[in-house]
């Protein structure tokens, strides 16, 4: 008889983490030109607009964002770290589950030991359907002699009531045999069925996690390709502070 066997995928999965700090950097020093001479109030609107802010921790070497650029960096960066943050909740109830279907593939495989029990059992009663049908073959060849003998007398009567005697030992036997083989037939295919059914629903519920398993791992390396993109325009650009504000104002 065929059981299933239940394949155990193991899945090894990874995110990818989202580094987004902001530093500011010191005002660059006005150039010495000779100018008019600015009131307080005005200077300190200059040097408020002048004011740039890096992304990241790195130099601001790059380019300074215009306005636009800087409103699609900041819309990127706040829909990477949103998306990464419900990605990462999400891998929660998968690695939960996950140890679930451990925990089930366990109890299944202790399930299978009263199906190893009904082969050996099935082995032993091989081998006793053997030995009856080597006596019962043995005892149709003493009758074949005795019957082409013809002989009578009372050695004759003495080996008849062998061979009847023999007969209703082996019909008796044949009884129990049978009894036996229907009796573990019945067992062993109620046990197996049982079995192969628990065994088909598991397989289901894995190949399913499985599959989940994989589409968050796809979005967790989308996630990531988006990440280095925004690396590549974003990281370590300088913007001026006052389009941030006006960004956040919605303008």
């Amino acid at each position: 008889m065929k059981v299933k066997q239940l394949l155990c995928v193991c899945v090894c999965v990874a995110a990818s983490s989202l580094a987004l700090a902001q530093t500011a950097t010191k005002p660059a020093k006005p150039a010495k030109v000779a100018a008019p001479a600015k009131p307080a109030a005005a200077a300190a609107s200059a040097g408020a607009e002048s004011r740039t802010i890096t992304f990241g921790s790195g130099s601001g070497a790059g380019a300074v964002l215009t306005r636009d650029e800087l409103r699609t960096c900041l819309t990127q960066e706040e829909s990477v770290r949103t998306r990464l943050a419900e990605l990462r909740a999400s891998r929660e109830p998968l690695d939960k589950e996950k140890e679930g279907l451990t925990v089930d593939q366990q109890a299944l495989r202790t399930e299978r030991a009263p199906l190893d029990d009904f082969k050996r059992q099935a082995d032993e009663l091989s081998v006793r359907l053997k030995a009856f049908s080597a006596r019962v073959e043995d005892w149709n060849k003493a009758l074949a002699d005795f019957n082409a003998a013809n002989r009578s007398g009372a050695q004759a009567e003495r080996q008849r009531t062998e061979l009847n005697r023999e007969r209703e030992a082996l019909e008796k036997l044949q009884k129990e045999l049978e009894a036996a083989r229907t009796q573990l037939a019945a067992a062993s295919e109620q046990a197996v069925s049982a079995y192969n059914a628990k065994a088909t629903a598991l397989e289901a519920r894995v190949s399913a996690w499985n599959q989940r398993n994989e589409q968050w791992n796809q979005a967790s390396r989308s996630l990531e390709a988006e990440r280095a993109a925004w690396v590549s325009s974003c990281h370590d650009r300088r913007y001026r502070e006052e389009d941030e504000n006006a960004i956040r104002r919605g303008k």
